[in-house]
């Protein structure tokens, strides 16, 4: 219940303080009227904390269970190759039947992985790893689907994007199909969030000049001087840009 005041004088002290103290009288009654609208406001946003909680955890939780599923298969792959512990490299069986049957194997245990987690770095990675060995095994197709779909798994910015697109890059490059691969590096070229984008757009540049296509090239030339100034081009394939400037100069 709001309190009786004594009258108090235009500008005072006293006046100032009893105005902040209807003010406060106003909304204990307005919160007294209005608990059940409150109560319920709160529980609402308890809920919706919690439930930002919850996906925070959640989410943490799945990448957590990815991070797993990867390792295990990654390890399992090593042992089956005869990689050492700790060793950097994987070892080529002799026996080559053997090597393409544990390639075979492992590049769907990997796919298991990227599917069951999209969306999460080690999904993506599974992906990664389904095409290496999709390459390694020869077939073309199904490395650029695995590196597809790590690709579309991911956010727009994802770094590992620009892994993917390259690794798309070096299948069409293998298979001779140069305008593909030009595409595949230059998106990876494009992405600021990858590492290695200058080293890419200049793949990029390389494959535009086997593909015969001499505008693109010189145009991703010129785009990487522009971003990349301190980025310098292999000298081999620095000559053959200076040639194509040449030439485009005098025609």
């Amino acid at each position: 219940m709001a309190r009786r005041r004594r009258p108090t004088q235009e500008g005072s002290a006293t006046k100032t303080l009893d105005e902040l103290e209807s003010a406060g009288d106003r909304i204990v009654l307005w919160l007294g009227e209005h608990q059940r609208e409150l109560l319920a406001g709160a529980a609402g946003l308890l809920l919706l904390a919690g439930g930002w909680g919850y996906m925070a955890s959640s989410g943490q939780e799945v990448a957590d269970q990815a991070d797993t599923a990867l390792s295990e298969v990654q390890s399992g792959y090593r042992l089956a190759m005869g990689a050492s512990p700790g060793s950097v490299t994987i070892p080529e069986p002799a026996n080559a039947e053997a090597a393409t049957k544990i390639r075979e194997d492992f590049s769907a245990r990997y796919a298991v992985v990227g599917e069951a987690y999209p969306g999460t770095g080690a999904g993506a990675v599974a992906f990664l790893e389904v095409g290496k060995l999709e390459q390694a095994l020869g077939d073309a197709d199904a490395a650029l689907a695995a590196y597809q779909a790590g690709i579309d798994s991911l956010g727009e910015n994802d770094a590992l994007r620009g892994f993917l697109w390259s690794r798309m890059g070096s299948v069409y490059e293998e298979d001779g199909r140069w305008s593909e691969a030009a595409e595949a590096y230059a998106n990876a070229g494009a992405l600021k969030t990858y590492a290695i984008h200058a080293g890419a757009m200049a793949s990029a540049i390389r494959a535009y000049i086997h593909a015969g296509e001499t505008t693109a090239a010189l145009g991703a030339a010129e785009e990487l001087a522009r971003t990349e100034p301190d980025f310098t081009l292999p000298q081999f394939l620095q000559a053959q840009v200076d040639e194509l400037r040449l030439s485009a100069a005098l025609n």
